[in-house]
């Protein structure tokens, strides 16, 4: 024990302006409740005590901070009480302090020594939040104010929480630091104000949310006296706090990457670990197929997982590994005392990677492996019976954890085949659930003509809209035969080449072919083009070269060189529609980029059933309406605004395609054609097609005017529609001008397009008459794509 001055509360506190008094009155009422009239055996030691004190006030006057020494065998007097006499553990950690408890006077070595390392404190949650106002016994103050002179209710306990950390900054042990102002008294130096405490907090209903500013700015601790002394006690509580820690960012594991989320849960396991070097590796145990699934970014540290034992082919696992999942077990080598239980392969794997020290630990939730825990070090003695003691704490909460991970990462595996690869998108999702939930209640009850019930979304309104490549097939066939003249080119190179040894029958006959060829190439149709030259290249070209190679073994380096152009080989056969394709790849690529961007602000909106279709270019269908989103109300203006919307996304697209031109191998231009049609319509899955389609006649027109308008024409001109550089709406009925209108003022205003609005009407098409345009001529030197 030693008289010892630390500070606890931070230096700029106001504690140190406080007028506070260091004295032994408080415990003296404590001592005298033990004296009163006849002493029994337990009042002897207070009443010693109290003699004690009094003899020694008479010789050195009251306590005070510079008479500290004299009163050394009643600080040690006041330890034994206030701790157990049988326990004599050295490393207790106890002290006495000032009535503020902003300084120690008092305490044991083990205190002091605890408070070298700097210690950092934590700020108070619960009901002290103050936003930075108060420090923390400044706000334990505050609360034994309350309690004391207002008869408020105090927290449960008087607890400042400390941590320790490392020259990286991360947290090694936790430290709860409990003051007990059992021996304080507080007065007033004043009349005590008066308040309503509902003024106070920040909600009525709950007195414990102090609304710091005004408790600070009504009551002001400088107004009060404090005397006595407090008794400090420090615990170690890095078991509690990680548990703490792990529940609380349990809470947010949907927001996490996993492999971050398992990072951090490192840093909060150390404080429990005993040495620096100890590992931590925890891995959920996810289910692939029915097959366990390794991600080795998360198992590199395993000692029992690692690529020694998996192959990169998950459904290739070594059968011990296999085994033990099937029947995990806890494993344990050099341990408690050198106990070891591990056997074959893992005794093997443990003694090679140079772990001294092991420890497995199966995690199991609802009866099943979620997830395996592995502790290890290269040193000995590092898993000792008190780290085992809180691993073990730990499992339940662990083995929960790798259960929601694993359940996470299931529910984003069915996240991305809802949206990426089936038709069943979220937002129609609950309706599939329901039909099928109803099938299943019919078998269960057994009724004899159960089945399932179609899908189908009544009084839905449509949004259809078309980018198509401008000419694509043109282009595509133009390329295609460049590709072919190329080839024939590359035969008649070679003819001319294999000519310089003299005419022979073979080259005289086949060069006559291939004039034959390229003279078809420009005066026949494409499609018949394409039926004699892949004939020729089956039945002509290789017998020639086969026939070449025999006839000049001399000239077989050149005949190999040419060869190569005349298959399909895409680095030097199909040049041309290599450059095509290629151009058509990043050009659909931009045009799904701003239609996802389209689909997010639907569905961020209104969700909404939105399906894409590629041709050339893109199709797609949005179908909106209060049966497809019932536990949202409907409005027709969300129609309104999703049609804004529709053209500044066409304008978008036809801006950054008219931009990538200059990058791209084949310069492609695109077209933009909306559909508006007025009235909602019904849509009903079709399973044998596995999407969405108009359900009863009234409501195929829709779909036939949508074929017919991708082509047509302006009436009594031959000029298409859809054009270069400008976004066509066709549209059949005049209620939808006036809204119309107005989104394409407003999108005016935003000068993403021109001031020219061409009003037209279109040629009639079998089973269509009456149609009408508005087209629209983007701003080709808009810039602002935020």
């Amino acid at each position: 024990m030693e008289i010892k001055n630390i500070r606890l509360a931070k230096s700029e506190s106001r504690l140190y302006n406080i007028e506070k008094k260091l004295h032994f009155e408080p415990f003296f009422r404590y001592l005298e409740s033990f004296t009163k009239g006849d002493v029994s055996p337990d009042g002897m030691i207070p009443l010693f005590a109290l003699e004690r004190i009094r003899e020694i006030e008479q010789v050195n006057g009251r306590l005070c901070n510079q008479n500290l020494s004299a009163y050394k065998d009643i600080l040690q007097l006041i330890y034994s009480l206030s701790v157990s006499l049988i326990d004599t553990d050295p490393k207790r950690y106890w002290a006495l302090a000032t009535p503020l408890a902003e300084e120690t006077f008092y305490g044991t070595e083990a205190f002091f020594e605890l408070w070298k390392n700097e210690l950092e404190e934590q700020d108070l949650q619960d009901e002290m939040q103050d936003g930075g106002i108060l420090n923390n016994q400044e706000k334990l103050i505050y609360a034994l104010i309350f309690e004391r002179l207002y008869g408020l209710p105090a927290k449960e306990n008087n607890t400042i929480v400390y941590y320790h950390l490392n020259e990286q900054g991360e947290i090694i042990d936790y430290y709860d630091l409990n003051i007990d102002f059992k021996f304080v008294d507080i007065k007033p130096k004043k009349e005590l104000p008066q308040f309503d405490v509902g003024h106070l907090t920040k909600n009525a209903n709950d007195t414990s949310l102090f609304d710091w500013n005004n408790v600070v700015n009504t009551i002001k601790i400088e107004d009060f006296e404090l005397s006595g002394f407090t008794i400090l006690t420090v615990k170690k509580s890095s078991l509690e706090h990680t548990l703490k820690r792990i529940q609380s960012i349990l809470l947010d594991l949907a927001t996490y990457n996993y492999h971050l989320f398992l990072s951090d849960l490192e840093k909060i396991i150390a404080p429990i670990l005993k040495g620096s070097d100890t590992v931590f590796s925890l891995f959920p145990l996810f289910q692939l197929n029915g097959l366990p699934f390794f991600d080795y970014s998360i198992t590199n540290k395993s000692i029992l997982i690692s690529e020694t034992y998996a192959s990169t082919n998950y459904t290739n696992i070594n059968p011990e590994v296999a085994n033990y999942l099937k029947h995990p077990h806890l494993i344990f080598h050099n341990t408690m005392d050198g106990i070891k239980n591990t056997t074959s392969v893992f005794e093997e794997r443990i003694k090679t990677s140079g772990v001294k020290t092991y420890l497995c630990i199966p995690l199991i939730h609802n009866h099943a492996l979620s997830g395996i825990l592995e502790i290890y070090s290269h040193q000995l003695d590092q898993l000792d019976n008190e780290t085992i003691h809180s691993l073990r704490e730990l499992v339940p909460l662990l083995s929960q954890l790798s259960h929601d991970i694993t359940t996470e990462f299931k529910k984003r595996i069915d996240e991305i085949i809802i949206n990426r690869f089936t038709t069943i998108q979220p937002a129609v999702q609950w309706k599939f659930n329901h039909i099928a939930a109803q099938y299943i209640q019919e078998l269960e009850n057994d009724e004899q003509n159960a089945q399932i019930k179609p899908v189908i979304f009544e009084e839905v309104y449509p949004l259809y809209g078309a980018i198509d490549v401008k000419d694509s097939t043109i282009i595509r066939n133009a390329s295609i035969l460049k590709d072919f003249s190329f080839k024939v080119k590359q035969l008649a190179l070679l003819i001319d080449e294999l000519s310089l040894d003299g005419t022979h029958q073979v080259i005289i006959a086949f060069s006559k072919r291939v004039d034959q060829i390229a003279e078809s190439l420009d005066h026949i149709s494409f499609d018949e083009s394409m039926v004699k030259i892949i004939e020729f290249f089956r039945k002509d070209v290789q017998p020639f070269l086969d026939a070449a190679r025999r006839q000049f073994p001399t000239k077989h380096a050149i005949i190999e060189h040419y060869a190569r152009h005349f298959f399909t080989n895409r680095d030097t056969g199909e040049f041309y529609r290599n450059e095509f394709e290629t151009s058509l790849r990043q050009v659909n690529h931009i045009i799904s980029k701003e239609l996802n961007h389209f689909n997010s602000f639907i569905q961020g909106n209104y969700p909404s059933y939105f399906q894409k279709f590629r041709t050339d270019g893109i199709e797609y269908d949005i179908y909106v309406g209060e049966s497809i989103t019932p536990q949202q109300t409907f409005s027709y203006e969300f129609i309104n605004v999703f049609r804004r919307q529709q053209i500044i996304s066409m304008a978008r697209i036809a801006l950054k395609a008219h931009h990538a031109k200059r990058d791209l191998p084949l310069a492609l231009e695109t077209t933009q054609l909306i559909f508006i049609n007025p009235h909602s319509i019904d849509i009903s899955f079709r399973e044998d097609e596995r999407r969405f389609d108009v359900e009863g006649s009234l409501n195929i027109r829709y779909e036939i005017i949508k074929k017919r308008i991708d082509k047509i024409r302006i009436k009594r001109t031959k000029e298409r529609l859809t054009q270069t550089n400008k976004i066509a709406i066709v549209y059949l009925s005049d209620e939808i001008l006036e809204d119309l209108n107005l989104s394409i003022q407003a999108i005016y205003d935003m000068g993403i397009i021109e001031s020219t609005v061409e009003h037209l009407k279109l040629e009639d098409v079998q089973g269509i008459v009456g149609l009408k345009a508005i087209r629209l001529t983007v701003n080709l030197n808009y810039r602002d794509f935020s």
